[in-house]
């Protein structure tokens, strides 16, 4: 039966706290007789550094790993050599030989930087370990297109937990991260104590991924904070209500300084969404990975979500039925931000092996304050300055 989660632990989170020191800061920039539409770049880069101290964001580390000659796809055998890349990550308590951690696994476009809230509300309890995919936010390109695979990707992340020395991890999934999440929980089952799957389930329509390839393989140039503001407005409407602190930690996550022109863009490969988009026509098919998962799993659903129907989450909760928790996140799509206090402390409470219903429903978030971000509307979703990665690329 399903049931209303009442979260009684700490009322306030990282968010909240974001949320005030955002707004003192616009306040005091209004104060002043600034407007929002005037301001330049310099100015939102401020705000978002104020946010990212409240949040207590931890500055990024590299692990160096290999790519086997076995995993260069469509390199010809003669030019297949091993070779190195590095892999960015953040960890909120570097050099602990506990041996345990919590690995944050984001979604195809998400930085680690989406976690930052998640890491400050559990890491009085926890290590926490967010990655950025390789080719994407501080991560090394790889060589070639044809390397940015699932498999390269499963790759990556077990050599950093191998390389940490770390012995029984947590993986906490968003969409790809909780495909990969339950590759690498299935096969090394001695490692993965628990999965966290963040609306995401063992399988995904090709239909649904050629939509999203289609989105992510545009180029977008931000040339005003305007700009950006109103595609966060679009891209992030289905993360659920999120404050405007929190939008802004995660979209200037994941942009970077336009060198040519002035600006901001995307930090990535483009590489990596045109190899997205080859591995899109096929399914998603991993129920022998998730009939193999012999540790406690923990579905955060968005109710409003097209790539957790339903009828897969039944048909989840009846082959798992012993080992499976699902909470409903009202208001909310694919996928979850993860961010506000009502979500992590779930997490947390599971974590620490509280017994939740097997299946509950979180109390609905409050409609958020708009400060600086327009809400996704049919403007909003028209792209200034846009063309696919394949044009930049030619």
């Amino acid at each position: 039966m399903n049931t209303t989660f009442n979260i009684s632990l700490h009322p306030e989170g990282s968010a909240a706290v974001a949320d005030s020191v955002l707004s003192d800061a616009i306040l005091r920039i209004k104060s002043i007789g600034l407007t929002l539409s005037a301001l330049e770049w310099w100015t939102i880069e401020d705000f978002a550094d104020h946010v990212a101290d409240a949040v207590g964001a931890r500055p990024y580390r590299w692990f160096d790993y290999c790519i086997p000659a076995a995993l260069q796809y469509a390199t010809i055998d003669r030019l297949r050599k091993p070779y190195q890349a590095k892999l960015a990550y953040i960890d909120s308590a570097p050099g602990d030989d506990g041996g345990t951690a919590i690995i944050c696994l984001g979604g195809t476009v998400n930085s680690a930087r989406r976690f930052d809230f998640l890491a400050a509300d559990l890491s009085a309890a926890h290590r926490v370990i967010s990655v950025d995919w390789p080719g994407r936010g501080r991560s090394g390109w790889l060589a070639q297109q044809s390397h940015y695979t699932p498999a390269l990707l499963s790759l990556a992340v077990e050599s950093l937990i191998d390389g940490l020395g770390l012995r029984r991890v947590t993986i906490v999934g968003s969409s790809l991260g909780g495909l990969i999440g339950m590759d690498i929980a299935a096969r090394r089952p001695s490692l993965v104590n628990r999965v966290v799957l963040n609306d995401i389930g063992p399988e995904i329509p090709g239909g649904h991924r050629q939509r999203r390839a289609e989105a992510v393989s545009r180029y977008h140039l931000f040339q005003t904070p305007s700009d950006l503001f109103r595609r966060a407005g679009a891209a992030q409407k289905h993360d659920g209500p999120l404050s405007d602190a929190v939008r802004l930690h995660n979209i200037m996550g994941q942009t970077k300084r336009c060198d040519a022109g002035g600006g901001r863009e995307y930090r990535h490969d483009p590489r990596t969404t045109q190899a997205y988009a080859e591995q899109v026509t096929k399914d998603i098919n991993q129920w022998n990975d998730f009939h193999a998962l012999q540790c406690p799993i923990l579905l955060l659903h968005g109710e409003d979500s097209e790539v957790t129907p339903p009828e897969m989450v039944r048909r989840m909760q009846m082959v798992k039925s012993d080992s499976l928790t699902v909470v409903h996140v009202p208001l909310t799509g694919h996928t979850p931000a993860l961010a506000d206090r009502d979500a992590t402390s779930v997490i947390g409470s599971w974590l620490a092996g509280v017994t939740l219903p097997a299946e509950s429903t979180l109390p609905a978030p409050p409609t958020p304050t708009r400060l600086l971000f327009v809400d996704a509307s049919p403007e909003a979703e028209a792209q200034p300055r846009t063309t696919t990665t394949a044009a930049i690329l030619a």
